[in-house]
């Protein structure tokens, strides 16, 4: 369970199509039109594995924006942790392969995953792979699915198994609404 619930930390994003953007890279940083949709402060309202939460996330490029900052402060205590979540994802792009790259870290250290995914985009959606449990061969995979709503000015996350190839149920189901400032 606690590797499922893993995956709404895995915040952010994949699919695809191969593509990164429109924008200019000359410049040598990764720019992305879509993420920077996601850029700012959001109030999230969540049902994670059956149990309604609360978090807010901040997003910004840092590092002469080569990497997306994604932070998820939980507001509720999670019953199977005993503690509010909280992670952070570094969203880079490795041009060559044409795909995202995602360092997560969060409240439940590394034990089951070592916080290193690939995504992949597909018009106004983001999909991130990442193996379920390190600790053993596994054919089971958490596919985070991150779709930009434009029309709401909105994220919608899910999170759901691949066992065998086949999609399991929804596990996480997350809006995120941008914070009037």
């Amino acid at each position: 369970m606690k590797q499922f619930f893993l995956l709404f930390i895995t915040i952010l994003f994949c699919i695809a199509s191969f593509a990164q953007n429109t924008e200019d890279t000359a410049d040598g940083r990764f720019h992305d039109d879509l993420l920077n949709h996601l850029v700012g402060k959001w109030n999230v309202t969540a049902i994670a594995h059956g149990f309604p939460t609360t978090s807010v996330i901040n997003v910004k490029w840092i590092l002469s924006h080569q990497l997306l900052e994604f932070h998820l402060t939980g507001n509720d205590t999670i019953p199977w942790i005993g503690m509010p979540m909280e992670f952070e994802y570094f969203i880079g792009y490795n041009h060559p392969r044409k795909r995202y790259i995602i360092h997560g870290v969060s409240v439940f250290g590394y034990d089951e995953d070592e916080g290193f995914w690939y995504a992949y985009r597909n018009g106004n959606e983001i999909k991130i792979f990442q193996t379920a449990n390190i600790t053993a061969h596994s054919d089971t995979l958490n596919i985070q699915t991150l779709t930009w709503e434009p029309i709401s000015n909105s994220w919608h996350i899910q999170s759901r198994p691949q066992i065998a190839g086949k999609e399991g149920e929804i596990f996480l189901d997350m809006k995120l609404t941008a914070v009037k400032q």
